[in-house]
């Protein structure tokens, strides 16, 4: 037999697997990384890579064997194997079906404190400019009910989202008037620093069944040192906010989070005892986040965290 026909008989017998979808990326000259839709992944050589594209890999090769076990090969009598990729395919994207149910309104960049560590740009109260307007929340909402997921949560946040909470009325009847038709499981959430609270907000917060978020960073002197307001009062005020609220929304009413500051790490046990002494079950722990107002008063860095390491795609909940 001559070197052709054995040449030929090899890729008869070579050609019995199909390729399954996959992607590849050249690591140096000679190495490559082949990854598919399920997350697995493959190093191979360039020579191995030709051999795979062009169905001439040995079967008894063992990166033959790997990628069957993996699924970016599969032989005539693997039936199962694209019925299992496509089930892991499936659950990898399932979360897509029903997209987030979390959808944010900043309905305002103003604030009446002056936190050094705020992840946003915040002004201060008599900028109006940088609220939101009502074309910008009604266009806002035809996005949020374009979302398959049968639970919808508007979250409030700010600045202080209370400085424009006539904003906030307009949302929450629109989107109560729209769930008329849509019959989604819809909530609202503000988050806020307890500060404006009147009896007007929290009637209306009780009324729609609106939960407050606030944040409460420690004992008095940490968190008017960390949160600071022109009356240097922010603690008596969160205070005395977070016991109006309970009264007519219940103690699940309103939750807290606590924002790590560098003056919060030798404070551990003086944060437990004030969550304790005003009744909260739980804290909620959030590192400062590497935009946003942080960024313009250096408050970041004093972790010491070298900024070209640290990623900037997390959510914040806090105020």
């Amino acid at each position: 037999m001559s070197k052709f026909q054995e040449q030929e008989l090899y890729l008869s017998q070579n050609k019995n697997y199909s390729l399954l979808p996959f992607k590849f990326e050249r690591l140096d000259d000679e190495e490559v990384i082949v990854t598919n839709m399920v997350g697995q992944y493959v190093l191979l050589s360039r020579n191995k890579l030709d051999h795979l594209v062009s169905h001439t890999l040995d079967q008894k090769d063992h990166d033959y064997i790997e990628l069957r076990s993996k699924h970016f090969l599969a032989e005539e009598s693997d039936k199962a194997s694209t019925e299992l990729i496509s089930l892991k395919v499936r659950t990898k994207y399932s979360n897509l079906r029903n997209f987030t149910n979390l959808h944010m309104f900043v309905v305002t960049l103003r604030c009446d404190h002056s936190c050094q560590y705020c992840q946003v740009s915040r002004q201060s109260e008599n900028k109006a400019a940088f609220d939101m307007t009502i074309e910008t929340a009604d266009r806002s909402l035809d996005l949020v009910f374009q979302s398959p997921n049968q639970a919808i949560k508007i979250e409030f946040q700010g600045g202080e989202p209370l400085l424009n909470f006539d904003l906030i009325k307009h949302i929450v009847h629109s989107a109560e008037t729209r769930n008329v038709i849509e019959k989604r499981n819809l909530q609202f959430v503000i988050t806020t620093t307890l500060t404006l609270l009147t009896d007007e907000i929290l009637q209306f917060c009780r009324n729609h069944g609106i939960y407050l978020s606030s944040s409460l960073d420690g004992p008095e002197d940490l968190h008017n040192k960390n949160r600071p307001r022109p009356d240097k009062n922010s603690h008596e005020l969160f205070v005395k906010g977070l016991s109006k609220a309970r009264d007519l929304l219940g103690v699940d009413g309103v939750s807290a989070l606590m924002t790590t500051s560098p003056l919060s790490l030798t404070r551990v046990k003086d944060i437990i005892d004030e969550y304790v002494k005003l009744g909260f079950n739980g804290i909620f722990l959030r590192h400062l986040s590497p935009y946003g107002f942080a960024i313009k008063t250096k408050s970041y860095q004093a972790y010491g965290v070298d900024m070209s390491d640290v990623s900037v795609c997390e959510t914040n909940r806090g105020t």
